[in-house]
């Protein structure tokens, strides 16, 4: 059983985007990982030669192509039901993990008093199309009641498996909003949260994306609306 299964639901993604994406997590300094990806029918047919070039070079990689195009939560609950790590760790098909983002995670979890330790979240920052960083976020401590209101967490998300499990994995209905409903489940539930001060997570910004403008995914906030008010029942 590896230590993390990174879960990752793949549609369509920019090739060179993708490329650096495969990168980041092959070039972790902390190598007891499997990586868990879920091809939703992308039309690119390159976008499945880059998968299958990447898997046939490491083992590690795991590999799994729906017939049928079911979205971004029947894509990564697809991903997270190949998982057999101890801990799982969200990764879009276009962003990237710092080198030593495992390594680091891995420590915290070691540390004397983080033994009930259930969810890790990490800081962030952006990188544009041009791989420069830019808005760093030094995340807050965990506060409950401020995730009610803004999905603050999101990157980089390590859960332990036994949580997950716990919760029932992702929810269908919520596209869009699908880590955030992961997280606000996971955190009722968590015996212990913790916040790890360090950027390990680089969000890409594309035209389109979320992390570009809020209002480039209107379902999204729909669907997170959704999920707030099913907390507050």
């Amino acid at each position: 059983m590896p230590r993390f299964s990174i879960v990752t639901p793949v549609y369509n993604p920019p090739i060179d985007e993708l490329r650096d994406c495969i990168k980041s997590v092959r070039s972790q300094v902390f190598q007891d990982w499997e990586w868990c990806i879920t091809d939703d029918c992308s039309p690119n047919p390159r976008v499945r030669r880059e998968l299958e070039k990447a898997a046939s070079s490491d083992p590690r990689i795991r590999l799994h192509f729906r017939e049928a195009n079911g979205g971004i939560v029947a894509a990564s609950q697809d991903s997270l039901d190949l998982a057999m790590g101890e801990f799982i760790g969200l990764l879009d098909h276009d962003d990237m993990l710092h080198p030593e983002a495992l390594q680091r995670v891995d420590r915290r979890l070691r540390e004397d008093g983080n033994e009930h330790v259930d969810y890790v979240y990490t800081d962030e920052d952006k990188i544009d199309e041009h791989g420069n960083h830019y808005d760093v976020f030094r995340k807050p401590p965990f506060d409950p009641y401020r995730l009610q209101g803004q999905n603050y967490c999101c990157h980089f998300s390590v859960f332990r498996a036994d949580l997950l499990d716990l919760i029932g994995g992702f929810r269908s209905g919520f596209d869009g909003s699908q880590d955030y409903d992961l997280i606000l489940r996971a955190t009722e539930k968590a015996r212990k949260v913790l916040h790890l001060p360090t950027v390990l997570y680089h969000w890409r910004v594309v035209p389109g994306s979320a992390a570009a403008e809020v209002s480039a995914k209107p379902y999204a906030f729909v669907s997170a609306q959704k999920e707030i008010g099913r907390a507050h029942v």
